[in-house]
């Protein structure tokens, strides 16, 4: 059975569809199945996920090898977002991200019929396709069209940010030709089967990350510092919430220094995030340490944490929230998209989106109370056993595949793995 994971192309240096259609392909070719990676435009030669994918052995196919617009609307991008956050012009991100959204829209009518001439030689018998934007549209029409069942996985929320509003209107008018549509946790789901009441079968397919060993330096407990360390790894933007999170770190700190934040990612706030730290006077209780750009560097950053924090204002289900609970660290979060589903009961705290007190005093919960951190962070490693890890996640995965493909007979070697928890969602319930 000939699977193809498919998207318009890679984002990098930080993106979580690629995160998660990576760990996909690369679990699924080593465990012997026939998987390939298909992106319509080739990435840029330095995306880290390239890198990655290159590296792992997995088959991966560029459709459209050389595209001059493609190539011109991205440096423009590039170049635009540089000039445009130089003179800090308001709303730049949303106005980018629409011109993006139509040029895109633009190239791809122009490539169509290439790329359905692609997938017809292909001999495919599942297209596997994520994120919601004007590429992975076209390659949906065209498997349908071709007759090739179609699953569309869907990374985010139905409550997302309004910015993104336009790249869901076009996806609904190709959702209809999919075969199923998935989603990363139950609650994100149901939430689905509401927006698009039209959809014929929806499931949940998590994310899922492998362990990646650390090495132990040894430096001891004495190099760690008296505080609580929070940690904050994610696109340094006003959707992950990072001023939200520095004026928490200054309200825990009002009174005694308790807490230290390091801050990891990049992204188009991080010249104002710094400034705000400034201003805030919070010194060396906030560290900007860079942007980790590998799975090991990932680890390690985590590892260096006593709490993993992310207060957005719209999520899916993070990556970052998994490789905390690979660490074994405990975990507050906003009450957004499906972290509640990932959090469960005692893995965490959930805050209101957007709210500076609630996260601040969750955050004096956990610095004052070492053993509570220690019981969280032993719920939130058992957690990710139960419902992120390679064993439990790939089961689920190939079974999906087996029954949009008409093909669960390829399968039959999954029988007696535990279910998942989240493998038996259904709309009704």
């Amino acid at each position: 059975m000939k699977i193809a994971l498919c998207k318009t192309t890679l984002l990098g240096p930080i993106s979580g569809a690629d995160e998660i259609m990576l760990n996909y392909a690369m679990h699924l070719h080593n465990t012997g199945h026939d998987v390939r990676i298909v992106l319509l435009y080739p990435p840029t030669i330095s995306d880290q996920y390239l890198g990655r994918l290159e590296l792992s052995g997995v088959p991966f196919t560029v459709v459209i090898a050389r595209s001059y617009l493609f190539m011109l609307i991205r440096i423009l991008r590039h170049l635009c977002s540089l000039l445009f956050f130089l003179f800090v012009l308001k709303r730049a991100p949303e106005r980018l991200r629409k011109i993006w959204q139509v040029a895109l829209s633009f190239i791809t009518h122009i490539h169509y019929r290439k790329c359905r001439a692609f997938f017809a030689r292909q001999s495919l018998d599942l297209l596997h396709v994520f994120t919601p934007d004007t590429g992975a549209a076209m390659i949906i029409r065209a498997g349908h069209e071709l007759g090739i069942p179609v699953l569309y996985h869907e990374m985010g929320t139905a409550h997302h940010l309004p910015a993104l509003r336009g790249y869901y209107d076009d996806l609904e008018k190709v959702l209809p030709l999919c075969t199923e549509f998935a989603a990363l946790s139950p609650r994100l789901a149901s939430e689905w089967t509401l927006r698009f009441p039209f959809l014929r079968s929806v499931s949940v397919l998590p994310l899922t990350a492998a362990r990646v060993k650390t090495f132990d330096l040894g430096l001891g407990s004495k190099t760690r510092p008296r505080q609580t360390v929070f940690g904050f790894a994610a696109r340094v933007e006003k959707g992950k919430g990072p001023m939200v999170l520095l004026d928490a770190v200054a309200r825990v700190n009002s009174k005694e220094p308790l807490a230290v934040t390091k801050i990891a990612g990049n992204g188009p706030q991080l010249g104002e995030v710094k400034a705000h730290a400034s201003a805030l006077a919070l010194g060396n209780a906030c560290q900007f340490v860079g942007q980790y750009s590998e799975p090991l560097a990932r680890a390690a950053f985590m590892e260096s944490l006593d709490v993993f924090v992310l207060p957005s204002l719209a999520e899916g289900t993070p990556n970052s929230i998994v490789e905390a609970m690979v660490a074994g660290k405990p975990i507050i979060a906003s009450d957004v998209g499906g972290v509640a589903d990932m959090l469960g009961n005692d893995a965490g705290i959930l805050v209101p989106p957007g709210d500076t007190a609630a996260l601040a005093d969750a955050m004096l919960q956990l610095a004052r109370n070492a053993d509570r951190r220690a019981q969280m962070g032993t719920a939130a490693k058992k957690r990710y056993q139960e419902l992120f890890a390679p064993s439990a996640v790939l089961p689920l995965l190939v079974e999906t595949y087996g029954r949009v493909a008409g093909n669960s007979h390829h399968f039959v070697s999954q029988a007696g793995k535990p279910p998942h928890p989240w493998g038996t969602f259904s709309p009704a319930n």
